[in-house]
């Protein structure tokens, strides 16, 4: 038996949900559904200096976020990790623990990425249920699913996608952009990166962040807060007496792919990209890293021969 809801149903059920819950369509917001768990910006304390008291933020709120992309739900898996390994990002988890994330999804599911809950489109009318978690079993129980013996099942294909297939290697690509540093690419890539941030800013996987202490208008509170950083930006490398480990863009922008693809595989066992894309269509400069990782890639192969 299978479990399905027709698809004409999946916007009453989203509905229904949202009488009990904020539920949240990530197909409208240019950026990462990590922006639901880790904030750009979050103030962590607010230190009031007459009473003397400090308060935190509330965590009570709990949402439903629905995701149209597997890679999405990919990189939530894989950021989960990053926020519990080495160390427990306490307020990241204090939001991801309140959360649902449901994959509508129009292609077919090979292997579940993540979540707790996918529907899979498999056939025009219909979509089936993959039930990852406890979370997703839960919220499956009512009129809108139903249980059918043989259900019409077609196959939905993705985009192709070549630097998916990249990914597969993890260690060639470590390998290879560990040997590239003082490639012709990235004097190529300095003259076209703008340093604006905005790859880090829009990549699922992307967590940098700065921490800072301000104090309001009327000087009456504290605030400790953290917001997004990113390692192509001027001051990101740049230390107590004004040293800068990474003075220009190409050091930055190197440290970038380094970080991504080389640390992540030494610290992780794999990138940290999946290949969603959404860096290139961002980028004002125009710069796309599957391309770039296949030329370094290329090269690495013809020096390994020599």
């Amino acid at each position: 038996m299978e479990l399905v809801i027709e698809k004409k149903q999946i916007k009453d059920w989203l509905i229904e949900l949202k009488k009990e819950n904020i539920v949240i369509d990530s197909k409208k917001s240019v950026l990462p559904i990590k922006q639901y768990f880790f904030p750009p910006q979050e103030d962590f304390f607010i230190f009031d200096k007459k009473t003397k008291q400090l308060d935190s933020p509330d965590y009570k709120k709990e949402i439903i976020i629905v995701c149209h992309h597997l890679g999405q739900l990919e990189a939530m898996t894989q950021l989960d990790e990053i926020m519990e390994k080495p160390n427990s990002d306490f307020f990241y988890w204090q939001r991801r623990e309140k959360s649902i994330l449901i994959g509508l999804i129009d292609e077919s599911v090979e292997v579940a990425p993540g979540g707790d809950l996918i529907l899979e489109k498999i056939n025009s009318k219909q979509y089936r249920v993959l039930i990852l978690t406890d979370k997703g079993k839960k919220i499956v129980k009512n009129k809108f699913f139903k249980e059918i013996a043989k259900p019409k099942v077609k196959k939905y294909s993705g985009e192709e996608n070549p630097f998916k297939e990249m990914l597969l290697d993890s260690e060639l690509l470590a390998d290879a952009v560990e040997w590239s540093k003082g490639h012709k690419i990235w004097d190529e890539l300095a003259k076209k990166c703008l340093g604006c941030g905005i790859c880090t800013y829009v990549c699922p996987l992307c967590h940098c962040f700065l921490i800072q202490d301000r104090v309001s208008l009327d000087d009456k509170k504290c605030i400790r807060c953290r917001q997004w950083d990113a390692c192509t930006l001027p001051e990101f490398a740049k230390i107590a007496g004004g040293h800068n480990f990474h003075k220009t863009i190409k050091e930055r922008y190197y440290n970038w792919f380094y970080h991504k693809f080389v640390r992540a595989y030494k610290e992780y066992g794999k990138a940290q990209c999946v290949a969603c894309g959404s860096c290139g269509r961002s980028c004002p400069a125009g710069i796309n890293i599957g391309d770039v990782l296949k030329e370094i890639v290329k090269d690495y192969k013809k020096y390994e021969k020599e």
